[in-house]
């Protein structure tokens, strides 16, 4: 399976990052420049987006993930996975497990190997097939189809199939409807037959970066994070250790998730 990975072209640290991990791993992968929404014009936005909710960075992010499906329609491979480049792989057998997934994959829907739940309570996951285990390094894994969609969050690391990605395409013209990770969304509207969730995740958010397309929304707040990655990039003592630590934190907070009928 063909990874695209989305990738500022200034941000090179985090494309050496993610390269090498993937190279390590053996897997055929594709960097995709990502769009710089914070480059648009009020003008430029305006004439993209539906509705104006969009921050340009958001529109950037949206803009980003079409290049992947629109790079997947060259492709003859029926799936691919999705990175955005500041994700941590910790399962080192993902190459073996993406091969004994594929014929598990269900062709209209999107699955995920990173999520958040966004909402109170616990993320209920129900084992779709639970004895079919997909053997990984650090364990079993399994497809899950999560009770509620509405309250999963994340676009970092999915794999969808090349139809769903032209139908994903199609959805967003003439102008972006959604953002990246709005999966209810593209489930009330039809535009996928649901979302599956790989439990536990074999991948996850990598301390070192933030994300670089994302949703800072104004000049002084984008000068702050920038001098927070410099900070971590220089892996200067205190500092570093602080953001990594909050970063963390943060992505924890957002992973209450369980299997259903499990202690």
């Amino acid at each position: 399976m063909k990874v695209y990975v989305i990738n500022m072209e200034r941000s090179k640290s985090r494309r050496v990052a993610i390269k090498k991990q993937l190279s390590r791993l053996k897997l055929d992968h594709e960097i995709i420049s990502a769009v710089d929404g914070r480059s648009m014009s009020d003008a430029e936005l305006e004439g993209i987006v539906n509705p104006a909710e969009f921050t340009k960075s958001q529109a950037g992010c949206m803009l980003s993930h079409c290049k992947v499906y629109e790079a997947m329609q060259r492709s003859n491979d029926p799936y691919a996975l999705v990175l955005e480049d500041d994700v941590l792989i910790t399962d080192n057998k993902l190459k073996e497990m993406l091969g004994n997934m594929q014929p598990m994959l269900h062709d209209k829907h999107i699955t995920l190997l990173t999520y958040y739940w966004c909402r109170e309570n616990s993320l209920l996951l129900d084992k779709i097939q639970p004895e079919r285990k997909i053997s990984g390094a650090a364990g079993n894994y399994f497809l899950c189809a999560p009770e509620e969609i509405h309250g999963i969050g994340r676009a970092a690391a999915y794999i969808l199939s090349k139809d769903t990605a032209r139908r994903i395409l199609d959805f967003h013209q003439p102008k972006l409807i959604c953002q990246a990770d709005s999966w209810i969304v593209y489930y009330k509207e039809g535009v996928i037959g649901g979302v599956d969730c790989l439990y536990p995740m074999p991948i996850t958010e990598n301390p070192q970066f933030g994300s670089e397309i994302g949703y800072t929304r104004n000049k002084a707040e984008a000068f702050a994070k920038k001098l927070v990655e410099k900070a971590v990039n220089m892996n200067l003592p205190v500092i570093s250790t602080m953001i990594k630590k909050k970063r963390m934190n943060f992505a924890q907070g957002y992973k209450n998730i369980k299997l259903n009928n499990e202690n």
